[in-house]
Parts: structure tokens; sequence; C-alpha cells
């Protein structure tokens, strides 16, 4: 234990460990990256307060309902975390120069994955910590809990349930390198990727939203009750369902009738964090030299296998747009993380395509203009999250991944400007493709003017976060860090992503009541008029306009910058 606390005690100093001098810019930098934490963590609080008084009250799903909306995040939210952290784990893990140095030392294997899981783990998840913890925070503001609950509800269910969706990561992970040795590589991720599409689509079949509302509003207005006779069994075996329970019966004043599911969340992860060593201990050396092998053969593939984008083949490309092009292409694809994290990221992008359909039909089957428009807008913010989420982890580190090779950028007789923008452009195409095919499996089932004015602020909405991830990842440039990963997940991403959530409320706000004048002209047969909503498109487009610029030459200009 002694090696594990000095590693352990030298990664703290490490974290608080300036990086530079304590100069003024310095402290000022961080007193304004404070002040900007605390000010979207009470905002955060009052969003979940206000969101929750107009679900209750104005809305009235009631109590039931409310914690079922709120096991259905959780979902998601563990979905997130569970195969981030496959990803994630595949860097920190197999990766990294630090691993490589500590696996030539007298170290226990077990310890060193223990290091790496609990490194990798908070340092991704502080900024997630940070928001949970101002939403338990509204949440026990509206319900009016005693202030203990907070510290309770962060030790005992928020951090045992992100710790089983951490340590199932780190299992899977270890469970494909091992097989991927006699199976394959492909084979054994294809196997997996049909799985977790099985079970997101098992657990969609299973809780179907639109099912539950119909059957607990036959009970109304006695809708405050519990209706857990009316779900399938299977969701009682899911951690979500188990804090989703806990909450209903804390918020309703029942703290005893909540222990039992406290107890199978602390438990479960206990026993899936024992086991995780377990096998890290067994497994943990073969599969890092598996992922030696991996990647040797993966190397020897690529120089054997004939090249269709290669440098050697011309395009219609001019010189050197076809250069930026080729390089931007083989080293995205050369980076087992990047390409894998954006095949999960498309696989989870598909499902919930699949499941759009439910949902749309849910909106148009709802009970009042309120549900309606809640509905539309909580789907319409989650394609635009995807949209940050995408231009966050891609977008963010363009800049970054010049790496210490910049010098020869930058001595070179180039034009910078053209290459970043060459460079954004590509990302840019990409994602705003996605956007764009996500609202139209959103609005399809709508009217033709709604479809098309929501495509076209999908597309204001993607410029905007594409060239602010990107102004934002040159402001905070680091050109040290190789991981991707990390980059997005440093503390410059962590700012971009709170003032990215900022946004995403902004535009609920404005388009809540454009959105809920066309719902009730729809129920009322009336002529539905368009100028709300294309008064917001107009504010949209000019914003747009503001930030794009204001991002994209500020980020050329950092670049330029001495390094």
């Amino acid at each position: 234990m002694a090696v594990l606390f000095h590693i352990l005690k030298f990664k703290v100093v490490t974290f608080f460990t300036p990086e530079q001098r304590l100069k003024f810019s310095y402290i000022l930098k961080n007193i304004g990256t404070s002040l900007v934490y605390i000010l979207f963590a009470y905002g955060t609080y009052l969003f979940t307060t206000s969101t929750i008084k107009y679900l209750m009250e104005d809305v009235k799903i009631g109590m039931f309902l409310l914690h079922r909306f709120i096991f259905v995040v959780l979902f998601i939210f563990f979905m997130a975390v569970n195969i981030g952290n496959i990803v994630v784990s595949y860097s920190t893990l197999f990766r990294t120069k630090e691993v490589e140095f500590l696996i030539t030392k007298p170290i226990s294997f077990t310890k060193l994955f223990l290091v790496k899981f609990l490194d990798n783990f908070f340092y991704s998840s502080s900024t997630l910590l940070l928001v949970i913890t101002a939403v338990v925070f509204g949440y026990a503001e509206y319900f009016s809990l005693p202030w203990y609950f907070i510290p309770f509800a962060i030790l005992f269910m928020v951090l045992p349930f992100m710790f089983i969706a951490g340590s199932l990561g780190s299992i899977i992970l270890l469970i494909i390198l091992r097989l991927s040795a006699k199976f394959g590589v492909r084979q054994v991720i294809a196997s997996i990727a049909l799985i977790y599409g099985s079970a997101i689509l098992t657990f969609y079949y299973f809780s179907s939203p639109v099912h539950l509302v119909n059957k607990v509003f036959e009970y109304f207005p006695n809708i405050n009750n519990y209706f857990g006779f009316l779900e399938h069994p299977f969701v009682k075996l899911l951690p979500n369902n188990w804090i989703s329970e806990a909450l209903f019966w804390i918020s309703s004043g029942k703290f005893l009738a909540a222990g039992w599911f406290i107890y199978l969340l602390v438990i479960t992860s206990l026993l899936i964090f024992l086991l995780s060593l377990f096998l890290a201990k067994k497994w943990y050396y073969r599969t890092w030299l598996v992922s030696l092998d991996l990647a040797a053969d993966l190397a020897i593939k690529k120089n054997n296998k004939k090249k269709i984008f290669a440098f050697e083949n011309s395009t219609y490309f001019a010189p050197q747009e076809e250069a930026f092009l080729k390089r931007e292409f083989i080293l995205f694809f050369r980076e087992p993380s990047q390409w894998t994290h954006l095949a999960v990221m498309l696989f989870l992008i598909t499902i919930f395509i699949s499941s759009i359909g439910s949902i749309d039909a849910m909106i148009l089957k709802a009970y009042n203009v309120y549900l309606k428009t809640l509905v539309y807008l909580v789907i319409y913010l989650f394609n635009v999250f995807l949209i940050a989420s995408l231009s966050l982890r891609f977008v963010f580190p363009i800049v970054s991944m010049e790496g210490e090779t910049i010098w020869k950028v930058r001595s070179a007789p180039l034009n910078f400007k053209k290459i970043l923008i060459t460079r954004l452009f590509i990302y840019f195409g990409f994602i705003f493709l996605i956007g764009q095919t996500l609202n139209f499996f959103s609005n399809y089932q709508f009217s033709l003017q709604l479809a098309l004015i929501s495509q076209l602020n999908t597309a204001l909405v993607t410029i905007t976060l594409v060239a602010f991830n990107f102004g934002m990842g040159a402001i905070f440039a680091n050109y040290k860090e190789r991981n991707p990963i990390r980059i997005a997940s440093s503390q410059g991403a962590s700012i971009t992503f709170l003032f990215t959530i900022v946004y995403l409320i902004f535009l609920i706000i404005i388009l809540f009541a454009p959105v809920s004048n066309y719902f009730d002209a729809m129920d009322r047969g009336r002529i539905i008029s368009m100028n709300h909503l294309l008064l917001t498109s107009t504010l949209l487009a000019g914003l747009t306009f503001i930030i794009a610029y204001l991002m994209i030459s500020n980020g050329i200009k950092y670049f330029l910058k001495d390094v």
C-alpha cells in the first residue's frame, strides 16, 4: 500500500501545482475560471428548481412521472459514462507514457490499474460532479429536504452510480482486449456493439415513456401515487431505477423505504469495483501486451493495404488543399481513440434516431400544449447536445493536436489562416451533416414549415458551437498533450462546456414561446403563424454571425501568438 499511496500523493501534488509561475495574469485567469464555475453552478441550481417547479405545478406531471423522467435521464447518463469510459480507459490504461514508465517498476499491476482508473475517473468527471452537485442542491431546495441530504446523495447515490458505470466500462475493455487476441478485434467490437444496441433497444421497449404516460394518466388526478406496478420487472434491476426510486421515496418523506435502493447501489458499486481489480490482477499485463500486438498488427495492415486516400494518389483538389485533407484524414484514423470514440458516438446517435419515432408520437398525443412543448424542446435540446458533444470532442482539440511540431508549421511559408480554416471546415461539414440528419428525423412528422425552420435553426446552432469550440480550443491550447481525449477533458474544455450549457438554456428560453404558440394553434385548428419562429431564427442568425466571427478570428490570432 505504501507504493500506492506514494503514487497517489504525487498525483495530488501535481494536480495542485501551478502549471506556470504565479504571475498576476495567471492568478487573474484562475480567479476568472473559478468565477465561471461558481456562476454556472448557481445557474444550474436555479435552472433545476425552476424546471421541477414548472413540471410539477404547470405541466402537472406528478411525482411518479417526474422521477421516471429522472430515470430516463440517468439511463442516458449511465450509458454515456460507461461507453465513454471504455474509450478513455483504453487511452489512459494502455497508451500513455506514464503507464510505459510505471509498468517497468516494481509495482503490482493491480495497483497500477487502480491508480490509472482513479486518475481517469476523477480527471474526466470533475466538471460532471460539479453539475450534479448543483442539480442535487436544486432538487433538495424544491422538496425542502434537510441540508445533509446533499452530501449523503453525492456520497451514497451519485458516486456509487458513476463507479458502477466506470468500473463496468473498464471490465468490458479488459474483456474486449482479452477476446481480441483469440477472435480478432473487429469481430469482438462488432459483437459488443450488437450487445449494447440490443440492451438499449430492450430498455426502451420495456420502459416506453409513451406507454407509461398513458397508463399513469388513466388515474388522473391521483398521479402523485406510486405506480411502480405499471412497469416491467426488468427495469427494477437497473441502477438508474434504484436512484429514481430512492429519490421518489425520500421526496415523499419515507426515508426508510429508500434505504434498500441505496444499499443496492453501494453494495453493487463495491462488488463491481472489486471485480474490476480482480480482473486487472489476472489480465491487465496480458491485455497490455495484447494492445501492443494489436497496434503493431494494425500498423502492418495499414502499410500493406492499398490506400485510397494516400499521398501518392492524386485527387481533384488543389495540391495544398489535397495535402491538408489527406494529412487530417490519416492523422485522425491513425489514432485509435479518435475513430473508436467517433464510432461509439455514431452508434449512440443511430440508437437515438431509431427511437425518435415513438417520442414524436408522444408529442402528438400529449395531453396539453405545455407537455407537447416540453417534450419537443427536450428532444431538440438533446439533438443540440449531441452536436455540442461532437464539437467539444473533435473541434476543441484541433489546434492543440498540432503538438510540439507546431514550430514546423509556424516556420513554413504557409498561409496559417487557410490551414486552420481548411481543418475547421472538414470537421464542420461532418458535424453539420449529423446535425441536419438528427433534426430531420426529429421533425419529419410535423408541418413542412416547422421542419424547415428547425433545420435552419439547427444549422445556425451548429455553426455557433463549432466556431465557439474552435476559438476556445485555440485560447486554451496545450501543445504538450498528445491525447485528444484528455484535451477534450481539460480545464479549458470544461469552461467551454459550461458556456455551451448556458447557450443551450438560452436556446430553450427563446424557443419556448414560439413553439408553444405553434402547438396551441395546431390544437385549436387555427392558421399557424410562423412569424415568431422566423423572428427567433433571425435572432439566432445575428448571434451566430457575432460568435462565429469573434471566435474564429480570435482562434487564428491565438494560434499565431508565440508558443
